[in-house]
């Protein structure tokens, strides 16, 4: 799978807010960096479920710019928490055959990233307690 083909499929489960499709197209070891938690997590599982709640959080979240240098991807995002705008950026790493190895997600401003925090850590221990 390329980069193109890669962004089709991840675009089609982000509209559609379809975890399955998302865990389809993410490897497993795949390592979420996170702007809410130092540690990153390499449990497929958890990255899905953490991807859902993002989903979940962010109202009408949408991919304005994207960028791909051969298995490196940058989307820049928007949306709203809590009635505040936020602008973001993920980084994905692809493997040899076009799956998720690697996300990194940047949000600014910090009055928003505070706000997506607080839902995300109560999203984060429905799944895995020790988060807290």
């Amino acid at each position: 799978m390329t980069a193109r083909a890669f962004l089709k499929a991840w675009h089609e489960a982000v509209a559609a807010k379809d975890a399955s499709a998302m865990s389809a197209i993410i490897a497993d070891g795949c390592e979420l960096h996170s702007p809410v938690v130092w540690k990153p997590s390499a449990d497929k599982a958890y990255v899905v479920h953490i991807l859902a709640g993002v989903i979940a959080a962010i109202d009408d979240f949408a991919y304005r710019r994207e960028w791909i240098d051969g298995d490196e991807i940058l989307l820049e995002f928007t949306g709203t928490v809590g009635g505040k705008g936020l602008v973001g950026f993920d980084k994905i790493t692809l493997d040899s055959e076009g799956r998720m190895t690697r996300l990194e997600v940047l949000i600014r401003p910090l009055n928003t990233l505070t706000e997506f925090a607080m839902r995300m850590r109560e999203h984060a221990l429905t799944f895995k307690p020790e988060a807290a």
